[in-house]
């Protein structure tokens, strides 16, 4: 299971709460991150956060800082369709339109690029429909720090 921190901001329906998670990257323990340009990608959008609900099974407040799992099939299914099946497609097309049809350059890469969108129109399509699939969500699976007000309710009892 791969974890992950978030905060509860607010409790949704049907027993969810929204939660945020803060991007993070490994860029900041490598040493050569001041000479690379995905360092500088990820400090441009380091400052943005992912919120989405997610059940709530432990009872979580708002305010409290719990742990989220998701299972690394999951996770790298999930990126495989996402990544993989488009650039895939993206490559057979190009290979077939430029060996087979015997395409012009200009024409390959059109058709190139207009199979690798329909590849990431697939990707999202998949991803709706398979959005109830237990295997791509996050569970969570405990509150690592509970908010000011739960700690005095419990040193009340």
């Amino acid at each position: 299971m791969i974890e992950e921190q978030a905060l509860v901001l607010s409790e949704a329906k049907h027993g969810y709460v929204n939660v945020k998670i803060q991007r993070q990257s490994a860029c900041e323990s490598c040493q050569l991150k001041s000479g690379c340009g995905q360092s500088a990608l990820t400090k441009f959008a380091s400052n943005k956060c992912i919120e989405f609900s997610v059940s709530n099974n432990i009872n979580a407040k708002p305010g409290d800082i719990v742990s989220l799992a998701i299972s690394e099939q999951g996770l790298l299914s999930a990126s495989l369709l996402m990544f993989m099946m488009p650039l895939l497609l993206m490559l057979f097309v190009s290979i077939f339109t430029k060996s087979i049809l015997g395409w012009p350059d200009e024409g390959v890469a059109v058709s190139g690029l207009i199979s690798l969108l329909i590849g990431f129109g697939y990707a999202r399509y998949f991803a709706k429909q398979h959005s109830d699939d237990e295997r791509f969500k996050p569970e969570m699976i405990r509150i690592d720090v509970a908010t000011e007000s739960r700690i005095n309710t419990k040193n009340q009892y």
